[in-house]
C-alpha cells in the first residue's frame, strides 16, 4: 500500500509539474504574440504619422499657392515686404503643424514599442515561473513520496 501512495504522490507531482510548465509556455507564447502585435501597431502609427504629415504639408502648399494667386490677382507683389513675410510665416506654421503630427505619431509608436518590450519581459518571466513551479511540484511530490516511505518503515518496524 505505501508503494501505491508513494507512486501516486510522484505521479501527482509529475502532473502538477507538467501543468505548471505548460502554463508558463502558454503565457510566454501569448506575451510574444502580444509583443508582435504591439510592434506592428508601432510601425502602423509611424507610417500613419508620416502620411498625415505629408497631407498637412500638401494642404499648406495649396493654401500658400492660393494666397500667392490672390496677391497676384490683386496686383500686390508677393516677393517683397509684408506679403513675403506673411508667406514665410505661413510656411513655418505649416511645417510646424506637419512636424507636430509626426511627433505625436512617433510618441504613440514609442509607447507601443515599450509595450512590446514589456510583453516580452513578462513572457520570459512567466516561462521562468512555470519552470520554477514545475521544479517545486516535483520536489514536493518526491518529498511526499519519501515521507510515505519513511512512515511505512517506521510503522512496519514497530516503532
Amino acid at each position: 500500500m505505501p508503494y501505491i501512495a508513494g507512486a501516486a504522490a510522484v505521479a501527482g507531482a509529475g502532473v502538477a509539474a507538467y501543468s505548471s510548465d505548460q502554463q508558463g509556455k502558454s503565457q510566454e507564447a501569448l506575451n510574444k504574440y502580444n509583443a508582435t502585435l504591439a510592434g506592428q501597431e508601432a510601425a502602423t502609427r509611424e507610417r500613419d504619422a508620416r502620411i498625415q504629415a505629408n497631407v498637412q504639408r500638401e494642404q499648406n502648399a495649396r493654401l500658400m499657392a492660393r494666397q500667392r494667386a490672390m496677391l497676384a490677382k490683386s496686383g500686390v507683389v508677393g516677393t517683397t515686404g509684408t506679403p513675403l513675410l506673411v508667406q514665410a510665416d505661413q510656411a513655418v506654421q505649416g511645417e510646424m503643424a506637419a512636424m507636430d503630427v509626426e511627433r505625436t505619431g512617433n510618441i504613440e509608436a514609442g509607447r507601443y514599442r515599450q509595450q512590446a518590450v514589456l510583453d516580452r519581459m513578462q513572457g520570459k518571466s512567466a516561462r521562468r515561473a512555470g519552470l520554477l513551479g514545475a521544479g517545486s511540484s516535483l520536489l514536493g511530490g518526491i518529498s511526499q513520496a519519501a515521507g510515505v516511505g519513511a512512515s511505512y518503515r517506521l510503522n512496519s518496524s514497530g516503532g
